[in-house]
């Protein structure tokens, strides 16, 4: 049966991941397609109306054909978007994000103590670098922070390390319980009061920062969003995994 589908969805390219993050949305589990079937599912998706590939996993940078991939929606006229943990980045992959104007979120969680320990590795130090080779390169590149209950203080700490780094747009995601998530619930997620309080918080540096910084509040519970998991399956995607939905399964 047709299915909609909007212009721009979320393609996960492997589930498997150099990080363990404690709020991870998509923990690894074993998918990792080869790159036939994932250009397969790429013609799928683009015959069908999808103009915008974002790029996600587990952490896509990690798989050795996202290159191919990126050049290969661009020769079928697709725009591309890449959310990564910025721990990985080689030097083929920056020249071929550039060359596909590929615009690239690199999710960075507070200071170094902080990041590290809600990444569960030493990542802060690849990371910026890895942030900064992407400016020095002329990419669009922006960030992403997940808060989580009792650290909303990395609000002020990330928006000011944007403005150092010459970053124009931060977004700021609320912890949602999901994959890794459901698990850390209880220490994660923020009340009703905590959440709002944030809300608030981000609209005021929103206000105070205008013309500098682009500080988003981006909540993914707020609607569900279209996800073409690594194993194939097309997700409506909600808050938890209890309210997803599948819609189909791209054929091979």
């Amino acid at each position: 049966m047709p299915i909609d589908l909007p212009p721009t969805l979320c393609f996960r390219v492997t589930r498997y991941c150099n990080a363990r993050c404690g709020f991870c949305l998509a923990p690894p589990d074993g998918a990792h397609p080869d790159v036939g079937t994932l250009i397969r599912r790429l013609d799928w998706l683009l015959l069908r109306g999808v103009k915008t590939i974002h790029f996600c996993g587990g952490e896509p940078t990690i798989h050795p054909g996202l290159p191919v991939l990126l050049e290969h929606v661009q020769a079928q006229g697709g725009t591309m978007k890449l959310t990564t943990n910025g721990i990985t980045l080689s030097d083929v992959l920056l020249t071929t994000l550039y060359a596909t104007h590929t615009q690239v979120k690199v999710s960075l969680n507070g200071n170094r103590e902080h990041h590290d320990a809600m990444v569960g590795r030493k990542a802060f130090e690849h990371t910026t670098r890895n942030l900064q080779r992407l400016i020095a390169a002329g990419i669009l590149t922006s960030v992403q922070t997940t808060v989580v209950a009792g650290a909303q203080e990395v609000v002020e700490w990330v928006a000011g390390f944007c403005l150092e780094t010459k970053i124009r747009r931060l977004s700021i995601m609320p912890f949602i319980p999901r994959g890794n998530g459901l698990d850390r619930r209880e220490a994660y997620e923020m009340s009703s009061v905590q959440r709002r309080a944030l809300r608030e918080l981000v609209a005021q540096k929103r206000r105070a920062l205008s013309g500098r910084l682009d500080l988003r509040w981006l909540d993914f519970t707020a609607r569900p969003i279209h996800v073409v998991e690594a194993d194939g399956r097309v997700i409506l995607e909600g808050a938890t995994e209890a309210k997803d939905d599948v819609l189909c399964q791209i054929p091979l």
